[in-house]
Formats: structure tokens, C-alpha cells, sequence
């Protein structure tokens, strides 16, 4: 075997291998950033509009920092609130429909608003009144960051389609050596 069919070789079979696992790294992640950040959060903002209001008392609220190994790339606002839902008495702590998980400039706006003891609404799903939150409306530039992963799940798609088509087609020399194997 030459040196350039060595190379065309290497190249031909690095296609093959690394375009299907880029694909399918780059279509996983583009898929799950596409839910985490788009999906989810508009298919709970549709459900939380039969929500109702009911009144509750801030008991803590806090930053917490960014953490990507627990699937938060951003800090999120933590909050912890009582609040009452026909007799029974409930505690709440989930902050908006993107998990309190903002920009940090934003989440410390927020967060100089929210004092221990005050008196705020929070949405209760009358269905089942242990749901709860304290806001309702969606972060246009946090659903905005849907649409490069849903770009990168594209990519995927695409590296993994041209990995199989690559898979498919035999190199010009393979389907020669084969012809000649079956010809006697």
C-alpha cells in the first residue's frame, strides 16, 4: 500500500469513527440544552396559567453559585416560603419556572427585593398544592439560549448522518478488490 492510500486510508476511516461520536456527543447535548433551556420551561409556563394565587411569607432566600456537575451553568436564586392552600399549611422553595437559575446581575437584583419575613404571592397548582412558585413569567434570554443548542443538535444530527453515509460508502479500491474476489 502507498503512502497516499495510507493517508486517504487514515482519513477515510477517522470520517467514519469520529464524525458519528462528534455527532451523537454534539446531538445529546444539543438536545438536552434545547429542553433544559426552551422546552421545559414554556411547557410549565402553560400549565402554571391554571395556578392560583395565594398570599406567603418569604423565609430565606439565597444565591447559589453556578454548578455544572449538578446541571446548572448559571447561579440560581434559592428561596424557601410558607404559604396556605385551603387548611393545610406548605412550604415552597422553587423561585421561577427556569429554576431561579439566571444571570448573575439579574439574580442579585432579584435577590436585594426578596427580605426574610415579607409577605409575597406565590402560584399554587390547585391540583396539587405542594407546587408552588413565586414567579410565573418565562426569562426571554435564558428561552433565547435554547436556540444555539437546538443549532448544536442539528450539527449532531448532520455529523452523525455523515457518518453513516460514510459508513455506507465503500472506498473506489474496496469495491474493486471485492469484484475481483467473486470473479473467478
Amino acid at each position: 500500500m502507498s503512502r497516499i492510500s495510507l493517508k486517504v486510508h487514515l482519513i477515510e476511516g477517522g470520517i467514519r469513527v469520529v464524525f458519528p461520536l462528534l455527532g451523537i456527543f454534539f446531538l445529546v447535548a444539543g438536545i438536552f440544552g434545547a429542553i433544559s433551556f426552551g422546552v421545559q420551561p414554556l411547557y410549565e409556563a402553560m400549565q402554571t396559567r391554571q395556578w392560583v394565587e395565594v398570599p406567603a411569607v418569604l423565609e430565606a432566600a439565597r444565591i447559589e453559585p453556578p454548578d455544572i456537575f449538578h446541571n446548572r451553568p448559571l447561579p440560581a436564586l434559592m428561596v424557601r416560603f410558607r404559604y396556605q392552600h385551603g387548611t393545610k399549611e406548605y412550604v415552597g422553595s422553587r423561585y421561577d419556572l427556569h429554576q431561579g437559575a439566571e444571570r448573575r446581575s439579574v439574580v442579585e437584583a432579584n435577590l436585594r427585593q426578596l427580605n426574610a419575613g415579607r409577605l409575597v404571592t406565590a402560584w399554587v397548582n390547585p391540583q396539587m398544592p405542594s407546587q408552588a412558585l413565586l414567579v410565573r413569567s418565562l426569562s426571554w434570554p435564558l428561552l433565547a439560549m435554547s436556540v444555539p443548542f437546538a443549532a448544536l443538535a442539528l450539527l449532531g444530527g448532520f455529523l452523525l448522518l455523515g457518518g453513516m453515509v460514510a459508513w455506507n460508502q465503500a472506498p473506489a479500491h474496496v469495491r474493486a478488490r471485492r469484484r475481483e474476489h467473486r470473479e473467478p
